[in-house]
């Protein structure tokens, strides 16, 4: 077994945090893009739902795209906490107003609002 020298060690300790540090603001500003297009293709479906509510088609995107929509939203590690919560919970209700039984909106706002009420928190309105 060939064993390693001290100085290979340390240039790692010295390396490997520089490269983690490197890759976070470039996936952050990834993060931030992917949430922003999710958001305009979400608020199309909206109001494209708005014109046309009894659209299967048109409902079925809409809940597609809230749900992950949404779930971006509550893991996403570019929003604060106060925020991303916040967020999901209220794109979680428009999606359940559609579709009661959605599997995605009704498992992460009932996480929400256990994670609240853990807290002591008030649940958001809306």
């Amino acid at each position: 077994m060939k064993l390693v020298s001290v100085p290979a060690i340390l240039a790692l300790c010295v390396v490997l945090p520089s490269l983690t540090i490197a890759q976070g603001p470039a996936s952050g500003g990834a993060d931030k893009a992917r949430l922003t297009k999710l958001e305009k293709e979400f608020n199309a479906a909206k109001a494209k739902l708005a014109n046309s509510p009894k659209d299967k088609k048109l409902q079925k995107s809409f809940v597609d795209l809230g749900a992950l929509y949404g779930h971006e939203s509550m893991m996403s590690p570019v929003l604060p906490s106060k925020v991303k919560y916040r967020q999901a919970l209220h794109i979680y209700r428009e999606v359940l107003k559609v579709d009661p039984k959605n599997p995605v909106a009704k498992q992460d706002s009932d996480q929400i609002i256990s994670i609240y009420q853990s807290m002591g928190r008030p649940i958001p309105k809306d």
